[in-house]
């Protein structure tokens, strides 16, 4: 059970994150709301749209707004994860983070074979492959061994670590899928004269400000766990914007005032509000964080008031979306999961009935 403190906090953050009303109007907006949302799940990405967007949109509007329209574009940003972004945020966004993704990666590339020559390399052979247009994984790898590049070593991933380099210096983003294949493109043909955005100073203060208006209360591990940078500095930018408050127990912040609201949403795999804080307690009590955090996996979840109450999947052959709760649902909690699985079918265009899975 949660405290009143617990439940106001919670109530502040998923108001933050648009849950309630769910007020973004395009799906640009829906990204930018908390600056990005995670991607490396594409359909999850989707689904992390409808959640914050009017539900007008749906999930071939998403696409459009992708492959169509470019108002949101896929490319590796915070930790080195794949995000949808904004295509107005995306330059500056790259500029920021990418020397962050870098260090990140740096051991890794080294220890892959990947040195500082092989990748001058490898980027200059992308940008003149990528000269005629998207280009899918093995495209690429097909173009570079015609230019005398291999990428060799035991592990396969290599190939995405020289491409996820090449997006850390601003050359590519994700274009249009094929299939189940990813394309990659130049992000100057993608975007031609898209916004630049802050640099420097700047551009740290204005991801430190978007965070805090979008998850906050929030400490600043927080905000380190989300954006995979040191802390300090980007709060002494922005600390005269923020009020310093109490974080269930714990230090933190909170950038301008927001009434706490309340509501059920059913949330994506990876979504950002079960990622973007470090201590997780208050979301989910420890003991049931195997059942959503699953290694590398993070599962779709039931939100009710801002604390998870279940997990669920979506089996489109079968047009069935499985529902795992977690403890005994009320009946206004049980009206608000159907009213949102009916959602999600509208927006994945699927009649789904409701299968059960047994309680936690």
């Amino acid at each position: 059970m949660t405290t009143p403190a617990q439940r106001a906090l919670l109530g502040e953050r998923i108001a933050r994150h648009g849950f309630p009303d769910r007020p973004c109007r395009s799906p640009a907006e829906a990204a930018a709301r908390t600056t990005a949302l995670q991607a490396q799940d594409n359909g999850a990405a989707r689904l992390g749209v409808r959640s914050r967007a009017v539900p007008s949109i749906s999930d071939a509007d998403v696409r459009a707004a992708i492959e169509q329209g470019r108002t949101i574009v896929r490319t590796w940003l915070m930790r080195g994860t794949i995000h949808l972004v904004a295509a107005e945020d995306l330059r500056w966004l790259v500029r920021l983070l990418g020397p962050s993704v870098q260090r990140r990666y740096a051991t890794r590339w080294r220890q892959l074979g990947l040195t500082d020559e092989l990748l001058a390399r490898h980027v200059a052979a992308l940008d003149e492959l990528l000269a005629d247009g998207p280009l899918t994984r093995p495209q690429i790898r097909a173009g570079l061994a015609e230019r005398g590049i291999r990428l060799e070593s035991p592990d396969p991933q290599i190939h995405t670590h020289a491409v996820v380099h090449a997006s850390c210096l601003g050359l590519i983003c994700r274009g249009p899928d094929r299939g189940r294949d990813a394309t990659f493109v130049r992000l100057d043909d993608w975007l031609p004269g898209s916004e630049t955005g802050p640099e420097g100073d700047d551009a740290l203060a204005e991801l430190a400000r978007r965070y805090f208006t979008a998850f906050s209360p929030a400490t600043a591990a927080d905000f380190t766990t989300w954006s995979g940078l040191a802390s300090r500095r980007a709060i002494e930018l922005i600390g005269d914007e923020l009020q310093a408050v109490d974080v269930d127990g714990r230090p933190g912040y909170r950038l301008g005032e927001v009434e706490p609201a309340w509501g059920v949403r059913l949330l994506p795999g990876f979504d950002n509000y079960v990622l973007g804080y470090r201590e997780r307690a208050v979301l989910l009590a420890p003991e049931l964080h195997r059942n959503v955090y699953d290694g590398g996996v993070i599962r779709p979840t039931v939100l009710v008031d801002g604390r998870v109450v279940g997990h669920w999947a979506v089996d489109r052959a079968r047009r069935r979306l499985k529902l795992t709760p977690f403890e005994r649902w009320p009946k206004k909690t049980q009206l608000g999961v159907e009213a949102e699985v009916a959602d999600v079918g509208r927006f994945l265009d699927l009649d789904l009935t409701i299968e059960w899975g047994e309680a936690v």
